[in-house]
């Protein structure tokens, strides 16, 4: 009796789906690009445990407006409004540069490690992921994202 299982069906299974996906992903051209994106409307907290009020706190807070100007408190620190304007996936590259520096020079935060951000909902989903990642990188371990929508309609 032999009782070892016969893999040879799995493993042609498994080349015959590897041979279509690599002949069908160069099919996938950028103009088709436009109907694979996905609308996403982000959750929005309304009564929630978790809920602060920005003017009760000590802790830094990191503002995005619509135009992708970025403050430290009151205090500008990139302005990427002629980023839009440019083309292709990198085009926000040279922002999270200045940004990260910036947030690497700024002594407060590298000893408090933390701060809230504070992101316009109208923004590119990519530019505020970005901006974290930079963000940690420069230091910052604990990032806050600051949802409440009365916070969102005043003052951006």
């Amino acid at each position: 009796m032999l009782s070892e299982i016969n893999v040879t069906p799995f493993v042609d299974v498994m080349l015959v789906l590897l041979v279509i996906f690599m002949v069908a992903t160069p099919m996938m051209h950028e103009a088709d690009r436009e109907q694979r994106l996905v609308e996403m409307d982000l959750p929005v907290t309304r009564d929630s445990e978790a809920r602060i009020d920005l003017d009760q706190i000590d802790q830094i807070i990191l503002t995005i407006d619509e135009d992708l100007r970025i403050y430290l408190g009151e205090t500008l620190l990139v302005d990427c409004t002629g980023a839009t304007e440019r083309e292709g996936a990198d085009r926000f590259e040279p922002c999270f540069e200045e940004l990260q520096q910036k947030v690497q020079n700024n002594h407060r935060l590298q000893e408090d490690g933390q701060l809230y951000l504070l992101a316009h909902a109208e923004i590119p989903y990519g530019f505020v992921v970005g901006s974290m990642n930079r963000i940690r990188l420069a230091g910052v371990r604990k990032v806050g994202m600051v949802t409440n929508p009365e916070y969102q309609t005043t003052g951006m």
